[in-house]
């Protein structure tokens, strides 16, 4: 019995913590301090060139989220992680307008084989792996006319008692983004 008990009070003083955290991460976090010209994003151009489709995940909020002076209604927004002015931010497009600029509460790397363990498999028949076979072949030959394929990415969200944390997976990085479940 004095085992569980203390399992139990270990387990309410990390949950504690975890919640300290992220006050502490949420308070951190400054808002973008200007607008972007025309609500463009900068390095759409690169983008474009780069990739045939938007290498960027399609995010589907079905709640409002609140994040200091910002309130974002449910809908679907493409999440773009940028550095801007030497800080990383995560901008919501819509339309291919910029509608908000967040600050990243933390940035860490993603751990290895993360994708493999989470993403699901696409089951292809026997003739698409075939053709998929000759025109990766095609593909190595003249390089000029591959375009490169997107980096992997993810979206989990997790609801605290507090917050709504949006942990975004893309390519090596995992960003951590913090959004009130009320406003102030």
């Amino acid at each position: 019995m004095k085992k569980l008990l203390i399992i139990i009070f270990i387990l309410f003083l990390s949950s504690a913590v975890y919640a300290e955290d992220y006050d502490a991460l949420y308070n951190a976090a400054e808002p973008f301090g200007s607008k972007l010209y025309n609500d463009i994003d900068p390095f759409e151009d690169e983008d474009a060139i780069k990739y045939a489709y938007s290498p960027y995940p399609l995010f589907r909020t079905s709640t409002t989220l609140y994040f200091k002076d910002y309130t974002i209604d449910a809908g679907y927004y493409s999440l773009v992680p940028r550095k801007l002015k030497g800080e990383y931010y995560v901008l919501f497009k819509q339309g291919g307008k910029v509608k908000f600029i967040i600050p990243i509460a933390k940035k860490e790397a993603t751990p290895l084989n993360f994708y493999n363990a989470n993403l699901p498999k696409i089951k292809q028949t026997k003739m698409q792996k075939a053709a998929g076979a000759i025109r990766k072949k095609f593909y190595n030959i003249s390089k000029d006319s591959m375009k490169m394929e997107p980096p992997k990415s993810l979206i989990h969200v997790d609801v605290e008692v507090k917050y709504i944390i949006i942990i975004f997976y893309y390519g090596e990085d995992k960003f951590t983004l913090l959004f009130r479940r009320t406003p102030y």
